[in-house]
């Protein structure tokens, strides 16, 4: 259950987000922000006018009047977001230059309400720094109309003239009000700032762990380190896996679509976590057939790949169907050299190439269920960790003629 805090920071946020449309995520924070900014002159406003009218009403009836309207014209601007990204912050900058000048004519300098010019910096906030060139001119205005109040008005002011104490109020109410206004404005814009930066971090987190699912962690870092680098390795000595589901294609007809995508997903996600397990990369899935490499980055990916392959047969037996149908893994594997590399931008992969590439390709397509055939280049590497079945001379399709075995078991 929410705590009252947290009851009252989601109110909070409701308030401030009244009025805001604008689909960018941008110019939603910087209306928020006027949004707190409309709300505060709002209560200093109609603080101004409770205290004012307390002390006599008719005296002060022109600035009761324009407290009244400069209150309920800010809550009004709330309301305006729709007419333009930045229309309710200039309406309010505007109001407050002329407002404010307007009042300090009519109190005087000796009231010091022109220490809410001072508020002038959080124009920032409400435009956004990256529309500077607009808080400059705002900004000049500012400046403009507080220095010619010193020149052109007068210490007393044309409303209530002789009382001192009244204007010592009004000091006072200024100076407290500029500081809260100040302060609350500050810390809600780092709190904005705050709320940005987290949901920065946790994008760039997703994009971390997005990128690491698509390419090998080595590749990844490369990546990072040198974005715009080509990515493009010759690997002399790699082992490369294709497996094959049998029977799949016919069994996919008979079940519906989501238990064909549970099926494929539970058992390549598993296929997934053994690939890390032996530190071997997944290349990709390409159907029902998946595709790891070992010795991309390290030694011993050859040894590794014979660990995964028997372990995926193991799998593979604890799911043997799909609805009625019985299916079978059918595994090839070589070693060689091939190419590897990054291709593509808006959906990069990562690839390998090569004579190696196609002839294990071509090992899994002719070898058997529940069976893995390997060449002769791959057995004589691993031949003191597995047992294999004698070499038999086998020709392969787009290949050539070549020695191949079965592997077995672990040593």
């Amino acid at each position: 259950m929410a705590s009252f805090g947290e009851k009252l920071a989601r109110f909070g946020f409701r308030i401030v987000s009244l009025g805001i449309v604008h689909p960018d995520k941008e110019v939603r924070r910087r209306q928020r922000f006027v949004n707190m900014a409309l709300i505060l002159t709002a209560v200093n406003t109609f603080h101004h006018l409770i205290i004012n009218a307390l002390h006599d009403f008719w005296a002060l009836l022109p600035i009761n009047i324009y407290n009244m309207v400069m209150g309920l014209g800010a809550l009004g601007l709330i309301f305006m977001h729709r007419y333009g990204p930045n229309f309710s912050a200039l309406i309010l900058a505007g109001m407050i230059i002329i407002g404010n000048y307007f009042v300090v004519m009519a109190f005087g300098l000796h009231s010091d309400l022109q220490i809410y010019f001072t508020l002038a910096g959080s124009f920032i906030f409400m435009v956004g720094v990256q529309n500077f060139k607009l808080f400059i001119p705002l900004l000049a205005l500012v400046f403009m109309a507080l220095v010619s109040v010193f020149f052109v008005g007068s210490e007393q002011g044309f409303l209530m003239a002789g009382d001192e104490a009244f204007r010592k109020g009004l000091a006072i109410q200024a100076y407290v009000n500029a500081f809260v206004i100040n302060a609350l404005l500050i810390y809600y814009a780092l709190n904005l700032l705050n709320r940005a930066e987290q949901a920065l971090a946790l994008e760039y987190e997703r994009s971390e762990r997005l990128l690491t699912t698509i390419l090998p962690v080595p590749i990844a870092n490369r990546l990072k380190a040198a974005p715009h680098e080509r990515i493009a390795d010759r690997v002399e000595d790699a082992t490369v896996l294709f497996a094959d589901l049998v029977g799949f294609t016919r069994a996919s007809h008979s079940v519906p679509p989501e238990a064909v995508v549970a099926y494929l997903d539970d058992l390549f996600t598993t296929f997934d976590a053994l690939c890390e397990n032996y530190s071997v990369d997944k290349i990709k899935t390409i159907g029902d057939g998946y595709m790891a490499v070992g010795g991309l980055h390290d030694a011993g990916g050859a040894r590794a790949i014979g660990f995964l392959a028997l372990d995926m047969m193991e799998q593979m037996e604890q799911r043997s169907f799909l609805g009625l149908e019985s299916l079978s893994l059918r595994i090839g594997i070589h070693r060689g050299p091939l190419t590897a590399g990054v291709i593509g931008d808006q959906r990069m992969s990562y690839d390998v190439w090569g004579s190696t590439v196609n002839c294990a390709a071509r090992l899994e397509a002719q070898s058997l269920p529940s069976r893995i055939q390997v060449s002769e280049n791959y057995m004589y590497a691993v031949q003191d960790t597995f047992q294999f079945t004698k070499l038999e001379v086998t020709e392969l399709r787009g290949v050539g003629v070549l020695s191949t075995c079965f592997l077995l078991r672990q040593m």
